[in-house]
């Protein structure tokens, strides 16, 4: 009897043991994030969120590394010709789409499960890129893709999508020729915009996909298996997936939480294990936070001319204050880095090296209080006036600063010019900015992509960003010319030199270098992001 007993109550332990370990390798992750994605469709998605999501539930030929460096993805191998043109990648034949149930409604086929071919295929990146660079997707960043050939004629209707650069070989073989060779092609492969697309299952979506988790297709480390109203989404652990890399967590929460003192608080009690903050949030933490900070220079600050303003609107005179301005002599405030090397942060990348490395410094324009004395009463003259009154909005971290630049201003132009400083705070200086209401505004500007292309953009004529109101043709054209036809190392140095004419003609005079931050709580491990914050990747994340 008592041998039945202890038996029994073996078992029961045993039970209990094994129950209790089930859970050990579990690990599930939780990220705050600032609203819902409203699109989950690769090819157009474009929010941070957004991009993070697809960067976890989505594989394309070949992935960033923890060093933003390009590796196999689906793509188990890649060469490329001497001339750099033709890419031909050979793919893994153990890559699959992740099949839910909740696409019984999406799918005309009862028997769905075991129909439906779920491998991943070189007709996926084919009918991918084809729909990328098709002028009716209206992707945002299509011109990422105008180096193969024929996507810039595809784009702009001057021929159809099949005469794209882009070749299924077989299902395992996919060739890509370009019309002038990029260094940065194999990074261009790992944004969102290139990651397949199931021609089947998109079809099947009827004009819905990536808007609701039934019309999402999912083929990376994770799929997204909840996308609900209430602000909670959930990516789980891809059990088939067969990358580089071991899938480490087997959930990942992202909760919507725009309240960055709550968000603090979460993540001090590991609630939350990763989130991104602002500048004002970081340099307010306790100094006894837990919390761990990683930082990406991705901004620049400095000299924001209004060149819409009646005075501003002349080169010669907004070339004349920057040439009276002392930039060594203005301290730097305490949440910036370092003093900016050009108007592109250091953050953008160029293949597998920092653009702001490889292209150096650019060169500001020279002090000179004669030289500026002329361009000023020359000025004066082309707008017809005797004198002009200028105004620097800034907020106080920049006030002393500006207070001694306008007295050299003043003591070198006397009453040639009226100068002032307005302090406001941030909240007024981005209102007053975005109104143009402001001559000029020292603030930053930053980078939403690795791409320097993408920074210099915001100069261009009629972009939304285009904050400094800078319309010039020339200019236009040369950016033009760098995306549609720039070849090889030639595109490194076109970029620079149209951030050389951006301070040449006095649009934007930079001062410093600002990051932004992604916070970790004490517990995770392994989590990292990519370029510009493009997408925070979970793949290798884990609890200490």
């Amino acid at each position: 009897m008592i041998k039945k007993f202890l038996s029994l109550l073996l078992a029961c332990v045993l039970i209990i043991l094994t129950l209790c370990s089930c859970g050990d390798d579990d690990i599930s992750l939780v990220m705050a994030i600032n609203s819902d994605p409203e699109c989950l469709d690769p090819q157009i998605a474009e929010t941070q969120t957004a991009k993070t999501i697809i960067n976890n539930c989505y594989e394309g030929l070949v992935r960033l590394n923890n060093k933003g460096e390009p590796v196999s993805g689906v793509a188990k191998s890649w060469t490329v010709s001497e001339n750099g043109l033709v890419y031909t990648f050979t793919l893994r034949e153990d890559t699959h789409w992740q099949l839910l149930k909740a696409y019984k409604d999406v799918l005309d086929d009862e028997n769905y499960m075991e129909n439906f071919k779920t491998e991943v295929t070189a007709h996926d990146f084919e009918f991918a890129l084809k729909r990328a660079v098709d002028k009716i997707t209206d992707s945002p960043d299509a011109d990422k893709l105008f180096c193969i050939k024929n996507a810039q004629k595809i784009h702009n209707g001057e021929t159809d999508k099949s005469a794209l650069g882009v070749k299924a070989i077989d299902d395992h073989t996919l060739e890509i020729t370009l019309e002038r060779a990029n260094p940065d092609f194999l990074r261009v492969l790992t944004l969102p915009l290139c990651m397949p697309c199931n021609e089947e299952f998109f079809n099947a979506t009827k004009a819905k996909y990536g808007l609701e988790l039934k019309y999402t297709f999912c083929n990376g480390p994770f799929y997204l298996g909840r996308w609900s109203t209430d602000h909670s989404i959930v990516m789980y652990k891809n059990e088939g997936y067969k990358g580089l890399v071991e899938v480490k967590p087997t959930s990942v929460y992202l909760n919507v939480n725009t309240d960055e003192s709550s968000v603090i608080t979460k993540l001090n009690q590991n609630d939350y294990n990763c989130a991104y903050l602002s500048d004002s949030a970081i340099f307010n933490l306790p100094s006894d936070t837990k919390i761990r900070t990683e930082a990406i220079e991705n901004s620049v600050s400095g000299f924001v001319f209004n060149c819409e303003d009646q005075s501003l609107s002349n080169e010669n005179l907004r070339k004349a204050l920057v040439m009276l301005t002392k930039t060594e002599s203005i301290s730097k405030p305490s949440q910036a880095v370092g003093a900016a090397s050009g108007i592109v942060p250091t953050t953008c990348r160029f293949g597998n090296s920092n653009y702001r490395t490889a292209a150096g410094s650019v060169a500001k324009l020279r002090y000179d209080e004669d030289a500026a004395l002329e361009l000023w009463k020359t000025g004066l003259k082309e707008i017809g006036k005797d004198s002009a009154e200028i105004k620097i909005i800034c907020t106080d971290e920049y006030a002393a600063q500006m207070q001694n630049a306008i007295q050299d201003w003043q003591r070198v132009l006397a009453t040639r010019i009226v100068a002032k400083v307005e302090v406001v705070n941030k909240e007024t200086l981005d209102t007053r900015i975005k109104e143009d209401n402001f001559q000029i505004a020292v603030t930053e500007i930053k980078a939403e992509s690795s791409a320097p292309t993408d920074m210099l953009k915001i100069f261009t004529t009629g972009n939304k960003n285009n904050i400094f109101n800078h319309s010039n043709t020339s200019y236009d054209e040369l950016l033009l010319k760098i995306i549609n036809q720039a070849s090889g190392d030639e595109i490194i140095k076109s970029i620079k030199t149209a951030e050389q004419y951006l301070i040449n003609t006095a649009v934007f005079l930079p001062l410093f270098n600002y990051s932004d931050y992604i916070v970790l709580s004490s517990e995770a491990t392994g989590i990292y992001s990519l370029p510009s914050f493009e997408g925070i990747n979970f793949i290798n994340g884990g609890l200490s």
